[in-house]
């Protein structure tokens, strides 16, 4: 017999499954990274609902015979208008879902971790200024909700430059609007962007690939 069970996830990914079904991958507010079957649809038709950082509340169902969850309900728990809409704030929740999909691995229900992403996200649909520094913000803040805030000076040693190492420290020290208004070039807001990749990568001791790095600067250049 099938359990059944009501939770909200942050969509990460979408896997092809089959001819018309999908794997989705996300983040449960009960249990961590998680893996669901959505049955009977297909990707193009997908896509609105099951956008990279969707926040949906869903009703799974698990049977004994299979390790993977189907999704049975969904409905979006926050409209998020201009991620879905928006060129520049889908490409920047493109890459930040590709970062957690890299990266996120627990799965055990961290609630604060939760709150913080789902917080994350609004913010990012709800911002009217530049969002130029956003994905910079994320990458910091991230590091210090896994617990990997750095210290004076920056371990390990060698991945940060003087200059980056200043920058990061601004980034944690700055309140979001200060953080937002920072003037940077867009080569270094791509280079800090890959040393915090490379900070998060050898803390997680995973090599973090965001493809979407370069597509994404190329795009808020």
């Amino acid at each position: 017999m099938s359990s059944v069970a009501k939770s909200r996830i942050v969509v990460l990914h979408l896997t092809k499954y089959g001819e018309s079904s999908l794997i989705l991958h996300a983040i449960d507010a009960l249990s961590g990274r998680r893996s669901f079957l959505v049955r009977g649809i297909k990707r193009g038709n997908a896509t609105a609902v099951f956008h990279p950082l969707a926040i949906l509340d869903v009703v799974s169902a698990e049977s004994p015979k299979s390790s993977l969850a189907w999704l049975r309900e969904w409905e979006p728990a926050a409209e998020l208008h201009d991620i879905r809409g928006n060129l520049l704030k889908g490409s920047v929740a493109m890459f930040l879902s590709e970062v957690l999909y890299r990266s996120f691995t627990s799965e055990l229900a961290d609630p604060q971790f939760f709150d913080w992403l789902c917080e994350t996200v609004g913010r990012l649909d709800r911002e009217e200024g530049s969002i130029a520094n956003y994905p910079m913000w994320f990458l910091v803040s991230y590091a210090v909700q896994l617990g990997f805030r750095p210290d004076q000076p920056v371990e390990p040693q060698g991945i940060f430059t003087p200059t980056e190492s200043d920058l990061l420290f601004t980034l944690l020290r700055s309140p979001f609007p200060e953080a937002m208004a920072l003037s940077l070039s867009a080569q270094r807001r791509g280079e800090f962007s890959r040393k915090m990749l490379q900070y998060l990568s050898y803390h997680l001791g995973a090599t973090i690939d965001a493809k979407s790095l370069d597509v994404l600067h190329e795009v808020l250049a």
